[in-house]
């Protein structure tokens, strides 16, 4: 991932983010007269809630049901296209170019496309920042050509606020590093740019991450993000990854980012990630996703 005005190197990554409060939503009046209307029914040992007119209290997430609380954002792949910020995101730091696009594809999920030449990039960042929160994105990588365990580009599902890294952090749920082509998952924090705590499964940092299943490849996932102040879980289609506990998570309130940059063959970008790129693709490469959704943190 690429970041205006600032260097990176893979020990030790500095980035910039944007900081927008998504206001919480309101109850459903529904809810009030849930007493008197609510059905329960029980299949196979396990409750199942139906509100009044036969519909459905909405959807849970694929794990750690437990932390979920009420649904804060359940946004279609059209409306996380409408997050467009490519302009913005890509481009001013002597690497990347804002050239990429945002889309709808003809399924309805949001694309975000790089289109082959050195720096391309495009972005998609949520409006709202969440915190002490569970977030699950359905999200199709791309696979390298001729690598087909390869995740193509610097393609990353990440949280972070802009305007305030690194003081309120910055989790990196899925990272496709154009420095070993694998996938993985990072913490960052820190009083300034200059002094940035870093925990990490890609055995770069002092603090090394438990890899505790299957890493992410290329085609479609359900990733999962459980985040709260002292602790963060990530989940991988149902198993988890890894996880962190420490009072370096901040718990702070950050936006949700989906990006994608094909690394240029440049000394420039060799210095940001510590050595030639290994998953630059050089044709058009699309990430999708098919939902967003986030629960408060109970």
């Amino acid at each position: 991932m690429i970041r205006k005005g600032t260097e990176m190197t893979i020990s030790g990554t500095s980035r910039h983010r944007l900081n927008e409060r998504q206001p919480r939503r309101r109850l459903d009046k529904r809810y009030l007269y849930a007493a008197a209307g609510v059905a329960v029914l029980a299949v196979a040992g396990v409750a199942y809630a139906v509100l009044p007119g036969g519909s459905s209290s909405g959807p849970t997430p694929m794990v750690a049901a437990q932390d979920a609380g009420s649904l804060l954002l359940n946004a279609t792949g059209s409306q996380v296209a409408a997050w467009d910020k490519t302009s913005s995101y890509c481009g001013g730091d002597g690497i990347s170019v804002a050239n990429g696009s945002v889309g709808t594809s003809s399924n309805g999920d949001a694309t975000l496309t790089t289109t082959g030449a050195s720096g391309s990039c495009a972005a998609i960042i949520s409006p709202g920042s969440y915190s002490s929160a569970v977030i699950e994105a359905d999200i199709d990588f791309p696979a390298l050509p001729g690598k087909s365990t390869t995740i193509a580009n610097w393609t990353s599902f990440w949280l972070t606020n802009q305007a305030t890294w690194p003081v309120d952090g910055e989790l990196d749920a899925v990272e496709a590093s154009p420095l070993t082509g694998k996938s993985g998952v990072s913490w960052h924090s820190g009083p300034n740019s200059s002094s940035v705590f870093v925990a990490s499964t890609d055995g770069f940092h002092k603090v090394t991450l438990p890899a505790k299943g299957a890493d992410v490849t290329p085609g479609w996932h359900t990733v999962d993000v459980v985040y709260t102040k002292g602790y963060f879980g990530v989940y991988y289609d149902g198993h988890l990854y890894t996880s962190y506990t420490s009072s370096e998570v901040t718990g702070s309130a950050l936006n949700i980012l989906l990006t994608s940059t094909v690394t240029p063959k440049t000394a420039a970008a060799w210095n940001m990630i510590g050595g030639p790129e290994v998953n630059s693709d050089s044709s058009p490469a699309t990430t999708s996703v098919k939902y967003l959704r986030v629960w408060a943190y109970k």
